[in-house]
């Protein structure tokens, strides 16, 4: 006898189908007619399965002719992501191909050759199209692909260290002290100095490619950075390393030029010469104040600015009519030195 109560009814006709469906699978049966086994790598049996595609192929017959959609797109695109997962874990499972099923994939792969060569020509075929079209990383999110490139490449760096290999080619060891050979070491050296001079040219800050204030090679933000984080003491040493390859080289030091065995070429050495003292004149060096006692003519400093000498005042007990502040700038500074 049914029962009254609808939702009761329901929940009871869900507990006995899910009952009766655990036994016939237990039973090695189709769960649909319980009669005979399904069929492989299905869940229900050959019959049945006919009777469904039969049932699935008139209703969507029906939904068509009523103008209705097929189905839920949103529900069964989470069905098919359900389903494909079960499946790859499977196959994983049983060491197969995830793609075909039947093929055993490679080693530490997922896929078998000839899956994997499929999906490499359909992924450069793409990739092909989308570079024609504009696109990068062949219409992929571009931040994830970058991501996804920065984590491969600083895993293969990484790996190559510890094989005691070049980072960049990994088929050469590295210089001394370095992680890259010589060959990439000097591409990549010429790689920048070639976007270093083009950078320059175009008057754009050298490491960041913005715009600068001044005829600088760095941006104000950049300039800062490199301050903060500058290594005098490298940059010293392949300063002093240069120095000598060119003074070995016979070129000047300065732009290496041809320079006939001096350390610079003639504009060079008149640039230095220029802005030498000898040309400009004696610097304007900071002044030192002296304070004297008017009555004794004692004297009193010197003192490096003018507010020490006027509390050299307040610490004596003088006023200003007691004493005389001098200084020992020359009247004519302002004439022979720097401007």
């Amino acid at each position: 006898m049914p029962h009254k109560d609808p939702e009761v009814r329901r929940a009871r006709d869900r507990e006995r189908f899910a009952r009766r469906t655990a036994e016939r699978r237990a039973a090695g049966l189709c769960p649909k007619c319980g009669k005979q086994p399904p069929e492989p790598d299905r869940s229900i049996c050959q019959p049945c399965a006919e009777r469904a595609r039969a049932a699935g192929r008139a209703r969507d017959a029906r939904l068509r002719a009523a103008g209705k959609p097929r189905r839920n797109k949103e529900k069964t695109r989470a069905y098919e992501r359900k389903r494909v997962r079960r499946q790859t874990a499977k196959r994983a499972a049983r060491g197969v191909c995830t793609k075909c099923g039947t093929n055993p994939a490679e080693a530490s792969r997922r896929l078998c050759e000839s899956c994997a060569e499929k999906r490499r020509e359909a992924d450069r075929r793409r990739y092909a199209n989308a570079k024609a079209a504009g696109f990068k990383y062949g219409g992929k999110n571009i931040e994830s692909k970058r991501r996804s490139a920065r984590v491969a490449t600083r895993k293969r760096r990484e790996a190559r260290a510890e094989a005691g290999v070049c980072s960049r080619c990994g088929s050469r060891p590295p210089v001394e002290g370095g992680a890259t050979c010589r060959p990439c070491r000097e591409t990549r050296q010429e790689a920048e100095r070639e976007l270093y001079a083009a950078r320059r040219a175009a008057r754009l800050c050298t490491r960041c490619s913005g715009p600068t204030t001044d005829l600088g090679s760095r941006c104000a933000r950049c300039a800062v950075l490199e301050a903060e984080r500058g290594r005098p003491g490298r940059k010293n040493a392949r300063s002093r390393e240069r120095y000598w390859e060119r003074r070995a080289a016979g070129r000047c030091t300065d732009c290496n030029a041809p320079s006939h065995g001096a350390s610079r070429c003639e504009a060079c050495a008149r640039r230095s010469y220029e802005r030498s003292d000898f040309f400009r004149g004696i610097p304007v060096w900071d002044p030192s104040f002296t304070v004297i006692e008017l009555a004794t003519g004692e004297a009193r400093g010197p003192f490096d600015t003018e507010a020490e000498a006027v509390a050299e005042l307040a610490f004596a007990g003088l006023s200003f009519d007691e004493v005389e502040i001098v200084n020992d700038a020359p009247v004519t500074a302002r004439f022979a030195a720097w401007v």
